[in-house]
């Protein structure tokens, strides 16, 4: 595993691990390293989290849909 230097990088290591790890959900490992996983979040990341998963949930949703149409 590589060292983590600073805070940043920490958070950084912890979402690539969470990204190799099997089972977990690779769009909400992304959402976390991009608007939470962060030395100095902004201010407004939980919201902005909280937006890009609602996107994601849509998305899934409408391709749920086609799928089940489509089947």
């Amino acid at each position: 595993m590589e060292k983590a230097n600073t805070p940043d990088e920490f958070l950084k290591v912890v979402a690539e691990i969470l990204k190799d790890e099997e089972g977990v959900d690779s769009s909400m490992t992304e959402i976390l390293q991009t608007h939470i996983l962060k030395a100095a979040p902004a201010q407004n990341a939980v919201a902005q989290a909280r937006d890009a998963i609602l996107n994601l949930a849509r998305e899934r949703a409408r391709l749920s849909t086609l799928e089940a149409d489509d089947g």
